[in-house]
């Protein structure tokens, strides 16, 4: 795609971690010419800044709204929460307004009470990413055939819609557009409790006795596959658990009731069935 096709041509990234960062890349490879305005702290900065026209640090990160299409939200949620209101103030009544939380509903309803009028927002979540975080881990293929879940704050001009799709398309995203609600309550179960659960497993491995260092030297390829995000850090989860609080504990719950029946079928072939039931459900997924 080049410049002059382009709908956005001007595009803020405020955040250019592992998520903002990818986009960063993606974008300039998919429109090389589109003038690319990175906000972040200076070391970040110092970085991406090959890749950037622009950059800004957070605290004039107003200056860096002048003129621009599109905006791209990409820190963690709380920050997200705090960037609306300001960003509202500063952007162009034309200017779309995106971010990538990973839980939708909190973000929308104060998209819809501070926005209003000032401009348009759509409630992103790209379903990509990894354990690892920061500018250096990013990928200018991450979102490529990743879900990429788009829940509008309010109704958004068809052409702008349709442009903001077209453009997560070029970068290899699949677009999937939902309510907010529904979003949360769907990614708590194949996100969330993911997350959970290898924490939960990573730190039951490691429980502290006596035959610790025996466990840990021999976990294989199982354990380390199920466990490779009990690395993510705290601090990206945090914000997370805190806005979906509800529906991360009903699907603990749920898959409490799981372990209960598995607990209650282990004895050989009874639990054959649930083996060829997630075989199954697993190669739906790789399609």
């Amino acid at each position: 795609m080049n410049t002059d096709e382009a709908a956005f041509k001007r595009i803020a990234i405020i955040g250019l971690g592992l998520i903002g960062g990818s986009l960063c890349l993606a974008l300039r490879r998919t429109i090389p010419n589109v003038v690319l305005v990175g906000v972040d702290k200076n070391e970040v900065i110092e970085q991406a800044r090959d890749k950037l026209d622009h950059v800004f640090t957070p605290d004039d990160f107003q200056q860096s709204l002048r003129s621009v299409d599109l905006v791209f939200l990409s820190t963690p949620i709380g920050a997200i929460i705090d960037y609306l209101p300001r960003v509202a103030a500063y952007i162009d009544h034309t200017t779309l307004v995106t971010d990538v939380g990973s839980t939708k509903a909190v973000i929308v309803e104060t998209a819809r009470r501070v926005m209003a009028g000032r401009g348009y927002f759509i409630g992103g979540h790209p379903m990509a990413g990894s354990e690892r975080v920061g500018w250096q881990q990013a990928n200018a293929s991450l979102f490529e055939n990743a879900a990429y879940v788009l829940t509008p704050a309010y109704s958004v001009p068809e052409k702008i819609r349709q442009d903001f799709v077209d453009l997560l398309r070029s970068v290899g995203a699949r677009v999937i557009e939902m309510k907010a609600e529904a979003h949360d309550r769907l990614v708590a179960e194949v996100s969330h409790l993911p997350q959970l659960l290898a924490v939960a497993l990573m730190n039951y491995v490691g429980r502290d006795d006596a035959e610790k260092e025996m466990r840990l030297q021999l976990a294989a390829g199982g354990l380390r596959d199920m466990t490779r995000i009990a690395e993510s850090p705290f601090h990206l989860w945090q914000d997370i658990l805190l806005t979906n609080k509800a529906a991360i504990k009903k699907s603990l719950s749920e898959f409490r009731e799981q372990i209960a029946a598995l607990e209650a079928l282990v004895d050989g072939h009874a639990l054959s069935t649930s083996f060829q039931q997630a075989t199954e459900t697993r190669q739906q997924i790789e399609k």
